[in-house]
C-alpha cells in the first residue's frame, strides 16, 4: 500500500508581504506535481496535515481552481484540521468553511474524534486524527498525540496538527517533543502538520514520526528560503514501513521569490536609532528637554529621516519615563 502525505498550503487569496512570485499560482503548480506523482506512482491513499486554507473564510472566486485540482486527488483527501482553517481555533466551526463544503462533496474526510480504516488486498491501516486545538501543546497528558489500539489492523497510523518537535523550541511558544509522547503511542506512524520547517522522517525504535514540512513558504526567514517544500510518500507492506521525503521539483528556489529587503531596511533601521540612542547616552544627566535637542541636532547632521528620528524619540521618552518612575530602597 501506497500512502501520500503532504501538510500546509495555506491557500489565500492575497500574496504574503514576503513573495515575489505569484502564491497562487505557484501553489497550484506543487499541488498539480502531486496530482501527476499520485497518478505516476500508483499511489492508494492521500493524508492531509491541516491548514489548508490560510483563513477559514477564503473566497469561492480563490478556491474554484483548487477544488478543481483536489477532486481530481484519490478521494477523500484524508485531514485533520489546522488552526487557519476555522474561526476562533474552534473545529466546531468547520461548517461555515469551505472545508465543510469539500467534505459534503466528498473531497474530504476530516479524521478528529473517529478512525477509518484503508485496505487493500494485502493488509488493513487504522487511521487516527486529531484537530489543532488551542491548547493541545499545554495539555499535560498530550492526548491529541496519543493512539492506541490498532483494532486487528496491521498498522496504526495518527494525523495530527500542533508543534511535535524532535528538540526543544522556543521556551515561550507551547510545543510537545516527540520523547514526551514516544513511550505513550501506539501509533507506528505519527504524521505531523504545523511547524512548517519540518523534520523529515524519523525513527525512533519502531515508531515513525513524519513532518515533511510546509508546501509553502510563507514568511522571510533564511531558514524558509534554504528549506525545500516537500511531501512524504510512505510504502507499507507487511511487516516492512518505508518512508521518503520527496522534493517538489516546481517549487522555485527561496532566493527567487523570497524578499527579504523588508528585513533588511528594518536591520538598518535599528542600527540607526541604536546609534542615535548611543549618542544621547554619551552626553550624561539629561532632562527630556535635551534629548529632544540632542536627537534633532543628530538627525540633522546625519540627514537621519523624519520616521526613524520620531521613533527614536518615542522609544527614549519611554525609556525616560520609566527611569523616572523607579523607585529607589
Amino acid at each position: 500500500m501506497k500512502v501520500l502525505f503532504f501538510t500546509d498550503t495555506h491557500i489565500r487569496g492575497t500574496n504574503p508581504r514576503s513573495r515575489l512570485d505569484v502564491f497562487q499560482d505557484t501553489l497550484y503548480n506543487k499541488l498539480n506535481e502531486i496530482l501527476n506523482f499520485i497518478k505516476e506512482n500508483k499511489v492508494n491513499y492521500v493524508i492531509f496535515g491541516g491548514d489548508l486554507l490560510d483563513r477559514p473564510d477564503v473566497s469561492l472566486s480563490v478556491m474554484q481552481r483548487f477544488i478543481y485540482l483536489l477532486n481530481q486527488f484519490p478521494k477523500p483527501i484524508y485531514m485533520v484540521l489546522g488552526n487557519h482553517d476555522i474561526y476562533g481555533q474552534n473545529p466546531n466551526t468547520v461548517n461555515r468553511t469551505i472545508i465543510g463544503i469539500l467534505e459534503t462533496l466528498g473531497i474530504v474526510h476530516i479524521l478528529d474524534n473517529n478512525h477509518v480504516i484503508l485496505e487493500d488486498e494485502e493488509m488493513k491501516i487504522k487511521v487516527t486524527g486529531a484537530n489543532y486545538y488551542y491548547d493541545i501543546d499545554v495539555d499535560i497528558n498530550k492526548e491529541k498525540y496519543i493512539s492506541k489500539n490498532k483494532d486487528g489492523c496491521d498498522y496504526l497510523i495518527h494525523v495530527v496538527h500542533g508543534m511535535l518537535m524532535e528538540k526543544s523550541f522556543i521556551k515561550e511558544v507551547p510545543h510537545t517533543l516527540i520523547d514526551d509522547i514516544f513511550s505513550m503511542t501506539e501509533a507506528d506512524i505519527t504524521l505531523c502538520g504545523h511547524y512548517h520547517t519540518g523534520y523529515g522522517a524519523l525513527k525512533i525504535n519502531d515508531k515513525y514520526f513524519v513532518n515533511p514540512g510546509a508546501l509553502v513558504r510563507i514568511n522571510n526567514s533564511l531558514s524558509e528560503i534554504k528549506r525545500s517544500p516537500s511531501f512524504a510518500v510512505i510504502n507499507l507492506e507487511k511487516n516492512n514501513i518505508e518512508i521518503s521525503i520527496e522534493k517538489l521539483k516546481t517549487a522555485p528556489e527561496g532566493e527567487l521569490v523570497i524578499d527579504r529587503s523588508f528585513v533588511k531596511e528594518q536591520a538598518q533601521r535599528e542600527v540607526i536609532l541604536n546609534k542615535i540612542i548611543q549618542s544621547v547616552n554619551s552626553y550624561g544627566e539629561f532632562e527630556m528637554l535635551s534629548i529632544n535637542q540632542i536627537v534633532e541636532e543628530i538627525a540633522r547632521k546625519e540627514a537621519i529621516p523624519d520616521e526613524i528620528k520620531k521613533e527614536a524619540l518615542d522609544r527614549l521618552s519611554r525609556a525616560h519615563l520609566l527611569l523616572s518612575n523607579e523607585v529607589v530602597d
